[in-house]
């Protein structure tokens, strides 16, 4: 009974443990929102956090994961047009439904991308839609009806190529919109759902109107 007892007891501690640490990994460590209301985001999509060109964390405790840089917690302000650079530095994973290869919700009805074809050489235009196969990630706010897929790098292009999508929207009234992407990019994780792309400071976030 009494050896019953402690493996109980162990069982309840071990289970402790295991929540503190997922509140302390996944839900308190989290980029901080951007200083200031703007009307301008300028945003980096990377393949491993921990290797980001503009914006590393050298001390995030997942450094392989993808995510958006420097965070994914930014303030706005209501009934307003933002601004939206993208430096998209990762290889394609495809979308799952081709219909989210389109663009929507964008000033115009489209973006503007900076890009590598199949040779390697840049060009550049504005587009409605891509081939959802090739797309890295997608910046949507469902709750604006603003999505962007995010054309993935070329494999051709060289080493350390960067695209760059360019696009505006406007904002409601004032509200926390939650934002994420939906390409199931999480490598390793169950459909490629897991990890980063349920994880708030990674592949998902809010949009705080004010």
């Amino acid at each position: 009974m009494i050896r019953r007892l402690s493996f109980t007891a162990a069982g309840v501690v071990v289970v402790i443990v295991l929540v503190v640490a997922f509140v302390g990994l996944f839900m308190l460590r989290r980029p901080g929102a951007l200083e200031g209301t703007t009307t301008k985001l300028h945003l980096e999509t990377v393949a491993a956090v921990g290797q980001a060109n503009e914006w590393p964390r050298p001390n995030d405790p997942h450094p392989d994961w993808v995510g958006y840089l420097p965070t994914t917690t930014w303030k706005v302000p209501a009934n307003s047009t933002i601004q939206v650079q993208i430096d998209q530095e990762d290889g394609a994973s495809g979308l799952r439904n081709p219909f989210w290869g389109k663009v929507f919700g964008t000033e115009g009805g489209n973006m503007h991308v900076t890009y590598f074809d199949d040779k390697g050489n840049p060009q550049e235009g504005d587009m409605t839609s891509i081939d959802p196969t090739q797309a890295a990630h997608t910046f949507a706010i469902p709750d604006l009806g603003v999505f962007v897929p995010l054309l993935g790098v070329n494999a051709n292009a060289a080493a350390g190529s960067t695209n760059v999508i360019t696009f505006s929207f406007k904002t409601k009234g004032p509200g926390i919109y939650r934002w994420q992407c939906f390409v199931p990019c999480a490598a390793g994780t169950l459909f490629g759902n897991g990890g980063p792309m349920q994880t708030i400071g990674y592949m998902g976030g809010t949009l705080i109107v004010t």
